[in-house]
């Protein structure tokens, strides 16, 4: 999956999005695809007309107070108006801007989680932003305009990997031209001191100064510095990253760049730790390592430096190769890594052999978790009983254990839903092989959650009884918002060679029979409004 060079930077990974990194927002609204619920305000609406015509901007900003500037600034990154965007940065009167401060979170909402569109769209959103004040502050810069802006904050938001590329080349030009700048200074002063010298000893000097008319990239009266989350995909950026985070960490360095939350993807273990080794540790606070194919021997080798990332609030080591099966000494390796993260909120394991080995790996995580992905980790029923004895299991508000086989570990999973129950908001349970009968014994415990926001139970292969009991009992819940699952068993019909008339058929005659069973679990003239089901296909080989 190792791209040529430049060539992985415009393509976008956009599940990297989803996970551990990047916290939804889950009492927030949708940022796109609905109509605001307010009536924008009147400093609102003239900032919003006034963005609109970059030359009536560049107008305002001669006769408007400095503060009005950081309202259009607001209304030009919502609208998208790059010209005017451009015009008040040029004329930026503070020394910092802080992205975040200035537009809504884009990751708000549960759509992320069950619409794979509005996920790219938020995405797109928010590499507008950053692409548009990361490439507009350094030409104002390279122009000299009268902007006063030194500390640009990106955090918040992804970075594209063409606009890190973009960023790490100017910071190693910066770094370039400081160095012939201050070779030719010295150059020049020994050439100086040795006119003096020849003066009066009544020789001449045979060298003149040097003088090199080049316009540099960067004032050379002035130092920037630009916080971002770095997303690298490709080798030629993660080559000039490392060699950016190094020299912008030299004394006296006048481009910084400071990375807190980094995203590597397909590079291998061997470029994970060289870049790790790069990053200013108290900075790091998130951390991707994403299908990166990533050994036990791997993460041995940056164990070290894992730990040394004490500010990391969220770790994702999702889709690689660590196997702790029967490797007691890995389990414990991991156990000691976590064990010195002090503040690590969210953590997503999956996707690795973790099989008998959670007790040892939870035993490191010695504060509360927000945040557990555990899918696909092939865990058992010793794995869910360590679980359930987690002793902060019940500080947890999002809890995945998709992709596991459950229905041999049912006893375990009864603890689980009774401790998570008071705190949990996500729960995810998809493609589980849970059977009706071990369905029908947890759903009961299902309906104890008040705080549960979204129920994915889809993937799993029941028959409508099942189905439709369960969501009558979890449209009970009056936070729950969104209930995923898929259409039941006697919706298909497994081997015949008609057309699809009869399973249509019987998919509609489902939805009328779920819509009945919710209306009829109205309790005292109450009922979940705002519930929202998805229906999804199950495995048609489920049996």
């Amino acid at each position: 999956m190792a791209a040529a060079p430049m060539q992985g930077m415009h393509s976008m990974w956009y599940d990297h999005y989803r996970g551990a990194v990047y916290p939804l927002d889950l009492d927030g609204t949708p940022s796109y695809r609905q109509p605001k619920l307010y009536a924008a305000s009147l400093l609102e609406t003239c900032c919003a007309y006034i963005v609109r015509d970059a030359n009536l901007t560049r107008i305002a900003i001669e006769s408007v107070p400095p503060i009005l500037c950081i309202h259009m600034m607001e209304a030009a990154l919502k609208g998208n108006h790059d010209r005017s965007i451009q015009a008040l940065m040029s004329r930026w009167m503070l020394k910092s801007l802080v992205l975040f401060k200035l537009v809504p979170s884009v990751f708000s909402s549960l759509l992320p989680l069950y619409e794979p569109l509005y996920q790219s769209d938020i995405v797109r959103q928010g590499l507008r932003y950053t692409t548009s004040l990361a490439h507009t502050f350094l030409e104002c810069l390279r122009q000299q305009s009268a902007t006063k802006l030194r500390h640009l904050d990106l955090t918040g938001f992804p970075t594209a990997e063409v606009i890190l590329y973009y960023l790490t080349s100017h910071c190693m030009l910066v770094h370039n031209e400081n160095r012939r700048n201050n070779m030719v200074t010295l150059y020049n002063q020994a050439v100086s001191l040795a006119e003096e010298c020849a003066g009066a000893g009544g020789g001449k000097n045979q060298h003149s100064p040097l003088e090199i008319d080049m316009q540099n990239c960067l004032p050379s009266d002035i130092s920037i510095e630009i916080k971002l989350d770095a997303f690298v995909t490709s080798e030629s950026c993660h080559s000039e990253l490392c060699k950016a985070l190094t020299v912008s960490s030299f004394p006296g360095a006048r481009f910084r760049l400071i990375v807190e939350k980094l995203c590597i993807t397909c590079l291998g273990g061997d470029r994970v730790n060289l870049l790790l080794k790069q990053v200013t540790a108290e900075q790091l606070k998130g951390l991707q390592l994403k299908y990166n194919s990533l050994r036990n021997m791997d993460f041995v080798r940056m164990a070290p430096v894992l730990q040394s990332f004490t500010s990391l609030t969220a770790l994702d080591l999702s889709c690689n190769y660590i196997s702790l099966y029967d490797n007691e000494s890995m389990a414990v390796i991991m156990k000691q890594t976590f064990s010195t993260l002090s503040k690590l909120e969210r953590l997503d394991l999956s996707n690795n052999r973790l099989k008998n080995k959670l007790c040892t790996v939870l035993l490191g995580v010695t504060h509360p978790l927000k945040h557990l992905r555990l899918a696909a980790c092939g865990l058992t029923v010793l794995d869910l009983t360590a679980l359930a004895m987690f002793p902060y299991l019940e500080s947890l508000e999002e809890l995945d254990l998709s992709e596991n086989n459950l229905s041999p570990c049912h006893f375990p999973l009864i603890p689980i839903l009774a401790k998570v129950s008071g705190a949990i908001r996500i729960l995810e349970f998809q493609e589980c092989g849970i059977t009706d009968e071990v369905m029908n014994m947890l759903s009961y415990h299902l309906t104890f959650m008040p705080r549960l926001t979204y129920l994915n139970m889809g993937g799993n292969a029941w028959y409508s009884e099942t189905t439709l009991k369960l969501a009558s009992q979890v449209s009970k819940l009056s936070g729950l918002r969104v209930f995923k699952l898929s259409y039941p068993l006697d919706c298909y019909f497994l081997g015949m060679d008609e057309d699809k008339t009869l399973e249509t058929e019987a998919k509609n005659a489902f939805r009328t029979s779920l819509h009945t069973a919710l209306e009829n679990a109205m309790t005292d003239g109450q009922q979940n409004e705002q519930l929202k089901v998805v229906l999804d296909e199950i495995n048609r080989a489920a049996e």
